[in-house]
């Protein structure tokens, strides 16, 4: 055999060798990939009032959620800013911290949400989840919502979106 097809042979052993390890070294650094998984569902909203209401904004809710989400939650808006639009639209944009709750943990999203204070206050909101705890610790992704909510009124709609975990 010559040199030239012994080192062929020692480089393609090693290859193969560095291939088998590579899972185990990555598993071992923490290198692997989330697991991610797409949901969707049903929610019910009531408004929250009164002492119970810690926004600095007066905007709170709790949710029932349905569907992937088997949760309760509670919504508590961070800031209410209006458009130069919102005198002919009565839309305004909503920021906020949720907390979703069930038996397999936390999982907690900053919301964006664009709110019509008008009518049956139609809304779209996109939820970006920074974590949780038990089975969504460390969790990610991204959560979108639409529907009807009114302070007086509550409201509800329809989630889906994307929740991964480490």
């Amino acid at each position: 055999m010559s040199s030239a097809l012994r080192r062929l042979i020692h480089k393609r052993r090693l290859l193969v060798g560095v291939a088998m390890l590579l899972p185990v070294v990555l598993a071992a650094s923490g290198a692997e990939a989330a697991a991610c998984k797409k949901v969707n569902g049903s929610f019910t909203l009531t408004p929250v009032t009164g002492p119970a209401c810690t926004s600095p904004v007066g905007i709170c809710a709790t949710g029932v959620y349905k569907g992937d989400l088997k949760a309760t939650s509670v919504f508590t808006g961070t800031s209410v800013i209006p458009t130069a639009d919102t005198p002919t639209t009565a839309v305004v944009l909503v920021t906020g911290d949720n907390q979703f709750t069930s038996s397999a943990g936390t999982l907690q999203t900053k919301d964006a949400i664009v709110l019509r204070t008008a009518g049956t206050g139609d809304f779209a909101e996109v939820d970006t989840i920074v974590g949780g705890t038990g089975q969504w610790a460390g969790a990610s992704g991204v959560l979108r919502a639409q529907g009807t909510f009114s302070a007086t009124a509550g409201g509800g709609g329809d989630y889906l979106g994307e929740v991964c975990t480490a």
